[in-house]
């Protein structure tokens, strides 16, 4: 993880640094509609399989907004 501070990008506030993670898969829509299933949704983060994975992120305790890179 970077040791540089984030600041929140919406406040100005230092970001906390840790972890996100999921044991199933983290997806992407442009659209707000609820779905059923995730079909034709792009995956940024595949579900796990015998471990969950966690990704280096940063989130603002005061937004409530969390940043976080990821790979296809």
């Amino acid at each position: 993880m970077n040791k540089d501070i984030m600041l929140c990008p919406d406040c100005g506030r230092k970001l906390k640094a840790g972890y996100i993670f999921s044991p199933r898969k983290i997806c992407w829509s442009e659209s707000p509609d609820s779905m059923v299933m995730d079909f034709g949704s792009e995956v940024l983060v595949e579900s796990a399989l015998l471990k969950v994975r966690k990704i280096p992120a940063h989130r603002c305790e005061v937004c409530q907004k969390v940043i976080f890179g990821y790979e296809q």
